[in-house]
C-alpha cells in the first residue's frame, strides 16, 4: 500500500446507494484510498482471480481489503467468501462482510465471519479498517487522531 493512493479497496455491492454511502464513509475521514467496485458475485471472483475482463493485473490490481456485501444474487456475500477461501492466494485477504439487516448479521455471525452493519457511518469504517486490516492501523491513526 502506498502512502500516496492509500489501500485498494474492492467494493462488491450491487445497490448504488449502498456503495456511495459506503464510500463516502471513507471520504468523510480523509481516507485516500484506491476503490474499485463490481456488482456481482461472478465479478468479484473473476476480478480477485484475475480471469475475464480482470485479466490485465497492471489495470485492475489485487485489492488489499475487500468490502462485500452479504446479500447478492445469484451467490451471496458469504458464498463468494467460502469460494475465495478455497484458493490459497486470497486465504489471507481480508474481507469484511456488510449487512443490512439484523438477520444478515446473526446469519454472518452464526457462519463465523466478522459482520459490520450497513449503511456504514465515518467512524464505523475508521474502526472497521483498524480492525480489519491490521497493517492499516498506523496509516489509520495518522489520519484519525
Amino acid at each position: 500500500m502506498s502512502q500516496e493512493t492509500g489501500p485498494r479497496i474492492l467494493l462488491v455491492e450491487d445497490d448504488t446507494a449502498d456503495r456511495e454511502r459506503t464510500l463516502e464513509a471513507l471520504r468523510k475521514h480523509g481516507i485516500r484510498y484506491e476503490a474499485r467496485f463490481v456488482t456481482s458475485p461472478h465479478e468479484a471472483l473473476d476480478y480477485l482471480l484475475g480471469r475475464g475482463r480482470f485479466h490485465e493485473r497492471s489495470r485492475y490490481p489485487m485489492p488489499d481489503l475487500v468490502l462485500l456485501d452479504i446479500s447478492l444474487a445469484p451467490m451471496d456475500g458469504l458464498r463468494v467468501l467460502a469460494r475465495m477461501r478455497e484458493v490459497e492466494a486470497l486465504r489471507s485477504l481480508p474481507v469484511v462482510i456488510l449487512c443490512t439487516t439484523a438477520e444478515e448479521r446473526e446469519r454472518a455471525t452464526v457462519e463465523s465471519v466478522r459482520a459490520h452493519m450497513k449503511p456504514v457511518s465515518p467512524d464505523d469504517m475508521r474502526d472497521l479498517l483498524r480492525m480489519t486490516y491490521p497493517s492499516m492501523a498506523t496509516y489509520a491513526a495518522m489520519r484519525f487522531e
